[in-house]
């Protein structure tokens, strides 16, 4: 069994919209963790089953869990109550009709949970959320705009916890540098050894996450031109091993 919770969040591809992440990237994970006997969790937005409902059907039958991950990638801190609980409803609908399930788990998209949010999740019956991104240095980064948020979520508990009285917290792991393929991508393999010993020392199982879009190249985005996708997958099967 891994040490590690392996997840992916599918979503339209970055900068072009499109679905080859969900078509051509899952395809290629789907290898490497079947090699690797490991079953990621996929937090999946409701635009993706719609268009490739069997593709998630086809994970679903080989046990994989397929958690929500927003109805689209729209932000959820951005939106009003009653917009947030007619997205969280619309999602439920969602799953049930394409996939003849309920979803477990919630994955805000850029990690935009907020009080509201939690609130809605445990009313709908969602029994863990995996929004929160503690000691995550770079997310102001990339939000410098959200510093409120980051702030909430730099401090806060590093291991699962309750947050609601009927919902869990299940942060993704981070020190400092988040346990991402984006770290994957740029540093040796040297230094990931490193950094995962430490990891270990701060999380009881540490959460990784990856997107679709990682596993196929993005011809539009810099950082796959400096590091593509096949260096990503070479070295995360390397670290499987």
């Amino acid at each position: 069994m891994s040490k590690i919770i392996f997840t992916i969040d599918v979503e339209p591809d970055l900068h072009t919209g499109e679905y080859r992440g969900v078509r051509e990237g899952l395809k290629k994970a789907e290898e490497i963790f079947t090699k690797h006997n490991i079953k990621p969790i996929l937090f999946v937005t409701c635009d993706c089953i719609k268009q490739h409902t069997n593709i998630f059907k086809k994970f679903k039958r080989k046990g994989w869990e397929i958690s929500s991950h927003g109805y689209t990638h729209k932000r959820f801190d951005e939106m009003s109550k009653q917009e947030k609980e007619k997205e969280i409803k619309k999602i439920i609908n969602c799953f049930e009709k394409y996939l003849g399930i309920k979803p477990k788990g919630f994955r805000a998209p850029q990690h935009s949970i907020d009080e509201g949010t939690l609130d809605l999740l445990e009313k709908y019956g969602f029994e863990y959320d995996s929004s929160f991104t503690p000691l995550n240095f770079t997310q102001l980064l990339f939000f410098p705009k959200k510093f409120k948020l980051w702030f909430k979520h730099f401090f806060s508990p590093r291991n699962p916890y309750k947050i609601r009285k009927n919902l869990e917290e299940r942060p993704s792991s981070s020190l400092l540098l988040p346990f991402v393929s984006l770290i994957i991508r740029i540093f040796p393999i040297c230094f990931l050894k490193f950094y995962l010993k430490f990891l270990f020392l701060f999380y009881t199982k540490p959460i990784f996450y990856a997107h679709s879009w990682d596993f196929v190249e993005i011809k539009e985005s810099k950082i796959d031109k400096l590091f593509p996708h096949t260096l990503f997958i070479k070295k995360l099967d390397l670290l499987l091993e």
